[in-house]
């Protein structure tokens, strides 16, 4: 008999919503297949088992599950069955069939749904999704929640727990150099242009951060404890893309090996992905150091912070036009952009924090 376990899939939550079922209760399945979704506050992540044989269900769908959980099993074809490994409903003193999932009653509480139209869907599992469109539905004092209330949507409860994290636990530092991005501009405009596609400072600056891993190894490390660090294999970068309800970090995995058209297409995914709100907790993990993005043109300086199991985050302002000398002391135009680092300083002191800008400064100012 195989056990299927919930796994640890992120550290911002502490239970996840089995929000399906991929094969049924009884049904035989073959080893490798996925067996199961489950819901974080992020995405989704669907769960399989190494072994073949018959699937017995643990929970029922709707069902909130914490890491380690057995939540069903895989047995020899004609195992008897026993009341131990019979299906447990999920809590919620629900008298019906019907099963709402713990986002879908997040998003009930966020947009003033009445329960009472949830359980007039014709459906067995409500999940965020059936939610928001009975909201866009109803009239609008459904869609503002109650009269004087605001609940945080679970992304952004999910950041904010992890920047309190970072802030309790990591002595951070801040250091910021201005750059010229003109060159970088018509590159990426180019470069677009012969895609098809929209490209911008941000390829460029991952491209320009990734080769970094193997000279400046401390910056992609994961602390292990106050003096020790994990060294990295490759850079995994994460990106920020904020869909407006919170903030989401995917991580382009070995960066350093990806051409800057493969970096583009990845962050190309990555919005539409955002736009759906269909990130995999795989997406979303695995990243070694961050970039922070603002793309408001109002911004011209941002300080991250640094995500918890890395020592460094990226902060690229928006670009800005200004005045300066040329080398010969004529007055020029040119396009600068402030980009910051913010960075663990049990691992990286200030003067390694500035080789490492000057070293991103030098790509990006030759992206050639």
């Amino acid at each position: 008999m195989a056990e299927i376990r919930v796994p640890k899939l992120n550290n911002n939550d502490q239970e996840y919503t089995l929000t399906e079922w991929l094969a049924g209760d009884e049904e035989p399945i073959e080893p490798g297949t996925a067996v199961v979704a489950l819901e974080t506050s992020k995405a989704a992540e669907e769960i399989g088992c190494d072994e073949g044989g018959v699937l017995w269900h643990g929970m029922k769908e709707g069902a909130l599950c914490e890491p380690g959980a057995v939540i069903g099993w895989v047995v020899p074809p004609g195992t008897p069955r026993t009341e131990e490994h019979a299906v447990a409903r999920p809590g919620g003193g629900q008298d019906s069939d019907q099963v709402v999932t713990e986002p879908a009653r997040r998003r009930m509480e966020e947009l003033g749904v009445d329960p009472a139209r949830v359980r007039e869907l014709d459906r067995t599992l409500v999940r965020a999704a059936d939610v928001e469109r009975l909201a866009e539905t109803g009239d609008q004092g459904e869609r503002g929640g109650p009269a004087g209330v605001h609940t945080v949507p679970a992304v952004q409860a999910a950041v904010g727990r992890m920047v309190g994290r970072s802030h309790r636990e990591i002595p951070a530092a801040y250091t910021v150099m201005k750059i010229d991005v003109g060159a970088a501009q018509e590159a990426a405009a180019r470069l677009g242009r012969r895609l098809r596609k929209p490209v911008g400072l941000p390829e460029f600056l991952i491209a320009a951060v990734a080769p970094l891993h193997a000279r400046f190894p401390l910056f992609f490390a994961a602390p292990a404890d106050d003096r020790s660090a994990r060294l990295p294999d490759d850079a995994h970068v994460g990106v920020t893309v904020d869909r407006g309800d919170g903030l989401y970090v995917p991580v382009i995995k070995n960066a350093s090996t990806r051409t800057l058209e493969e970096i583009v297409e990845a962050l190309r995914e990555f919005r539409a992905s955002a736009a759906k709100g269909a990130f995999r907790e795989q997406d979303l993990t695995g990243g070694n150091i961050s970039v922070a993005l603002h793309h408001n043109p109002g911004v011209v300086l941002a300080i991250p912070f640094v995500f918890p199991g890395q020592t460094c985050c990226l902060a690229l302002a928006s670009a800005q036009s200004e005045v300066a000398l040329d080398d010969d002391g004529r007055v020029t135009a040119r396009t600068v952009a402030n980009l910051g680092l913010a960075y663990d300083h049990r691992f990286v002191n200030g003067g390694q924090a500035v080789a490492f800008l000057e070293a991103v400064k030098e790509s990006l100012e030759a992206p050639s």
